[in-house]
């Protein structure tokens, strides 16, 4: 997965956590299911060095492209994160994902 990617994915996991109403069925997971899931796919995909930043949008050239991050949200709120949560980046055409 290219850096550009995986800054795309993290911003995705955010944008769901703050602002959009994303409801997929758990079954009968329990909060250590989803921990170990979660934790597995950014083990396997944090390392990934492929691609590049957006250089034509200079506020997207400066994210550090080692950022990554996944946060999965509940419907009843509980939050699952792994990764680089706490950085601050700016989101481009988000919309492009949906359509």
């Amino acid at each position: 997965m290219p850096n550009r990617m995986k800054i795309v994915v993290g911003i995705l996991a955010l944008v769901a956590y703050l602002a959009l109403p994303v409801v997929a069925p758990a079954g009968d997971l329990k909060p250590a299911d989803i921990e170990k899931a979660l934790e597995n796919a950014y083990n396997k995909y944090k390392g990934l060095q492929e691609g590049a930043n957006a250089d034509y949008i200079p506020v997207l050239a400066k994210v550090d492209s080692d950022l990554f991050g996944l946060a999965i949200v509940t419907v009843d709120g509980k939050v699952y994160q792994a990764g680089d949560l706490e950085s601050q980046v700016s989101i481009q055409s988000i919309s492009k994902v949906f359509t």
